[in-house]
């Protein structure tokens, strides 16, 4: 029964239970009217014997003046041995088809319940595991951003009832859980943006007014590098927090001016790091954010600068595309760069590639394909990074097209 469902092996159980059942309680009628026909059928034998005797006996008395009738045999007598044969094979003939006709009609009897039988079975085993299917289509469809939804389970206490409870339960815990790591991290964020701008300041003051020795302004120097990189970092938590909280409102956006934006504010970054940005669009637009957008085609055009080859051992590239394809908006974005050997850990937080997160040789906080990955969910897309055959990455987000 390999490869059939759950409610298809129940209803089989149920069938051949009651198969069973049928074929027992057949067998035992069975040998009970057998047994009673034929204890029967010796008496009646007997009987019919006694009768048919004194049948004979009043013939002979009534016919006595003429000449005998002899009914078998040379001495004139009657043959009551052929006579008692003849009755036992009518009664053994009379048993066997009763007991043939009894299997035979049981036997289709038994046929036809069975089939409504399996019917049965089949209904009722589909009764309590639609509530289970249920269940399983929302844990397949259930995400971080979807935890609000409940089951709510209908119909008698059972187990199925506890499990759907039991599930609810679950998601409860987790909304909760999410919700409260997405209020920390932008609470947290948000409060450290704060003293950073102070510490920017009480550096970038004294450093512009000639005020720090020579000997120090290395160091200072190095700790406004360091406060600049926590505030991209505290600036890439926020935004991740507000893309993971969902979508408010959406307005129609267009995809190619987007990327298009998003080229224009990298070139001459990309010019500096000797890395030829090319551009290639056409009409698509999608239902979003458009901040949020904005983030998410500036990440992907930045991540391509950032990790693409050094300006040293040749001319880099990356190549932006927008398309129509499908009914879905496509941003491809392809650069060249460094091997990769498994590209979906990219997007997990504070991933950069091969180095070290904290090694200080690649700048950037490693939340940019991060902040792609949940900016794309938020807006229903899919994203997904292949490495390049030369080097280098395909970064592709997929969106539904605007309804228009």
């Amino acid at each position: 029964m390999r490869g059939l469902t759950l409610r298809t092996r129940l209803a089989l159980v149920y069938t051949a239970v009651f198969v069973l059942g049928g074929i027992v309680l057949l067998g035992v009628n069975y040998g009970i009217v057998s047994a009673s026909l034929e204890d029967r059928g010796v008496n009646l034998a007997m009987t019919l014997e006694g009768v048919t005797v004194q049948a004979l006996d009043r013939a002979d008395t009534a016919a006595a003046p003429a000449a005998p009738v002899v009914a078998a045999g040379e001495t004139g007598d009657y043959d009551f041995e052929k006579v008692q044969q003849d009755l036992a094979a009518e009664v053994t003939a009379y048993r066997s088809a009763v007991l043939g006709d009894m299997l035979i009609t049981s036997a289709l009897v038994l046929g036809g319940v069975t089939a409504l039988a399996a019917l049965a079975g089949w209904l009722i085993a589909g009764r309590p595991l639609r509530r289970l299917r249920r269940v399983t289509e929302t844990a397949r469809t259930l995400s971080e951003d979807d935890l609000h939804s409940r089951l709510a389970l209908t119909g008698p206490d059972d187990e199925f009832q506890e499990l759907g409870d039991t599930f609810d339960g679950m998601l409860a815990r987790l909304e909760r859980a999410f919700d409260s790591q997405r209020r920390f991290v932008a609470n947290a964020s948000h409060e450290l943006r704060t003293p950073l701008a102070v510490q920017r300041a009480a550096l970038e003051v004294p450093l512009s007014q000639g005020r720090v020795p020579e000997d120090l302004r290395p160091a200072v120097a190095q700790v406004l590098d360091s406060v600049e990189r926590s505030e991209g970092l505290i600036c890439g938590l926020l935004l991740l927090a507000r893309s993971d909280r969902g979508l408010t409102a959406t307005e129609a956006v267009s995809l190619a001016e987007v990327a298009g934006d998003a080229v224009a504010l990298h070139t001459e970054a990309a010019g500096a790091r000797g890395v030829e940005l090319g551009l290639s669009v056409e009409p698509a637009e999608v239902d979003g954010d458009p901040v949020l957008l904005a983030h998410l085609a500036r990440n992907l055009v930045d991540n391509a600068l950032l990790h693409n080859v050094d300006a040293d051992a040749g001319r880099g590239r990356v190549r932006v595309e927008v398309r129509a394809v499908a009914g879905r908006a496509v941003l491809r974005v392809a650069n060249t760069g460094p091997r990769v050997r498994d590209a979906d850990v990219l997007f997990e937080p504070f991933h950069r590639g091969d180095a070290a997160r904290l090694h200080g040789g690649r700048p950037g906080s490693g939340l940019g394909l991060s902040i792609v990955r949940s900016i794309t969910e938020a807006h229903g897309g899919t994203v997904s990074a292949l490495p390049r055959p030369g080097g280098g990455l395909t970064v592709t987000v997929g969106f539904p097209l605007a309804e228009g």
